[in-house]
């Protein structure tokens, strides 16, 4: 008891963020190892005889296998525990990545990357659920913002070694040094995040006919399907994480082609758009954790800036630096600050038992939203053949999402309770 009122009332120990550096470089391995072969397919599908489109196809392996173990990936996690499930995605991208070094066909490559999607989708839960063990909800929010900062690091990370590795070795090297990050992550995240956390995952002990039974991994699910707070956050992210990445994706195609600025101008926006994002995300998390609001509150608050940054950004003036750069970085923080919100209550709003579960629930939603709002946004240029009108209705998801975001609850088990001893449970 007296370690668990410690956790609580103390400032961040040594520990905890060493947690927070094992699960934040674990889950950045994950971004790196997805993003590898786009970074690398204009010189593999050449050498490899592809087309352009079998060159599509692995990317898209990869998030079909991902959405497909999103959600039992989770209920993995809760029932073997979040720690395991974490190392064993991490040694997952490793195993798959080195064999990707020696693929020689279409068709071992195309397996390979849905297998890398299939063993990364616990990956999230996992990581949400060891935050929720070993930070406090005074902490949380904060651990969720640094821990969210991985996914933009990924993109710059990738971008820096492989295509100098490529050029001079070629892109079988540079998937070999990408084998190497799970590699360091799994060594380092494996001593980081041992120890005995002092919220740990609780479940649910009952007596049935003088029997004491824990719940099964179903009828948790069953549990979490039937929570509101639990659907409005599926909704939540089926249209805010679709716009995000809809517009993050088709971001540098609306720079070059329908506003005319050259590449290199295109990317040094981007790059600020990265920027404001990281910062984001890290204050949302700061503001949420030291205010009286509720966090469905804060993240209705943050969503509701991204569609006045979408809508500013269709409206760049051709050829003004000025607004192309104040508009980019504006959307970094409207795409971004949200998120770090939205994935805390993701497990703040589940039982103890269910977080793994609930989370990854949500995040199969995130994952058809990511699908379809890119669709969505070529349907609507090629009907139109307007970006402008494309980003237009997209800015108007957002606002969906604000609405079903004020529907939500976060219920009792956001109270961390004290640990139930083996003991207690008998």
């Amino acid at each position: 008891m007296e370690d668990h009122m410690k956790a609580i009332s103390s400032k961040w120990t040594g520990k905890q963020m060493m947690i927070l550096a094992g699960i934040w470089l674990a889950f950045l391995i994950s971004f790196i190892t997805r993003l590898s072969w786009s970074t690398i397919m204009p010189s593999a599908i050449d050498s490899l005889h592809f087309t352009v489109q079998q060159g599509n196809t692995y990317v898209t392996a990869f998030y079909i296998g991902y959405a497909i173990t999103v959600l039992p990936g989770g209920m993995l996690a809760d029932k073997f525990g979040y720690r395991k499930m974490l190392l064993a995605a991490v040694l997952g991208n490793l195993v798959v990545m080195t064999a990707m070094v020696f693929m020689h066909g279409y068709w071992d490559g195309l397996i390979l990357r849905l297998a890398l999607g299939l063993v990364s989708g616990p990956d999230l839960s996992a990581c949400l659920g060891i935050i929720t063990e070993w930070f406090d909800v005074k902490k949380r929010a904060t651990a969720t913002g640094i821990f969210n900062t991985c996914t933009s690091f990924g993109l710059t990370v990738i971008n820096l070694y492989a295509p100098i590795v490529l050029v001079h070795y070629g892109w079988r090297a540079a998937l070999a040094v990408t084998a190497f990050f799970p590699l360091a992550a799994f060594i380092f995240s494996y001593f980081a995040l041992k120890g005995k956390p002092p919220f740990p995952q609780q479940f649910v002990i009952r007596e049935k006919n003088g029997k004491v039974e824990t719940e099964t991994a179903m009828m948790r699910l069953k549990k979490a399907i039937n929570n509101r707070s639990v659907w409005m956050l599926a909704i939540t992210g089926l249209f805010a994480t679709g716009a995000k990445w809809g517009v993050t994706n088709w971001a540098n195609l609306f720079i070059v082609k329908s506003l005319k600025f050259d590449l290199v101008t295109a990317g040094k926006a981007m790059s600020l758009f990265g920027i404001t994002s990281v910062i984001s995300m890290i204050v949302a998390g700061y503001i949420s954790d030291h205010s009286k609001w509720s966090r469905h509150t804060w993240a209705a608050i943050f969503m509701a800036i991204f569609t006045p940054t979408i809508v500013g950004f269709a409206f760049i003036p051709h050829g003004s630096f000025g607004w192309l750069y104040f508009w980019t970085g504006a959307m970094g923080v409207g795409a971004f600050m949200f998120s770090t919100i939205t994935n805390n209550l993701s497990v703040e709003v589940a039982p103890p038992d269910q977080r793994g579960t609930v989370s990854g629930f949500i995040n199969a939603f995130n994952q058809v939203g990511s699908f379809i709002a890119p669709v969505i946004l070529g349907q609507i240029l090629a009907a139109t053949s307007s970006y402008v009108e494309s980003y237009l209705i997209i800015a108007a998801f957002p606002l969906i999402a604000v609405v079903a975001l004020m529907f939500v609850r976060e219920s009792d088990a956001t109270q961390d309770v004290e640990p139930v001893t083996q003991a207690e449970e008998k």
